[in-house]
């Protein structure tokens, strides 16, 4: 589970990161929907992490 979670905050975080500059190099508008989806999924997933490192 520890590993699956991991994987989720590292892969959220980064294409919260990258989408917006991907979209806007190639010139179609932002989906900020998404974004943010993103980007509290990747935060939602730390914040398990954190909270349950010592039964993980």
């Amino acid at each position: 589970m520890k590993t699956l979670l991991n994987f989720f905050v590292v892969t959220l975080l980064n294409a919260a990161f990258l989408y917006p500059l991907w979209f806007s190099g190639v010139g179609k508008p932002i989906s900020w929907l998404v974004e943010i989806s993103m980007l509290s999924g990747g935060i939602f997933c730390f914040y398990l992490l954190v909270k349950y490192r010592k039964q993980l």
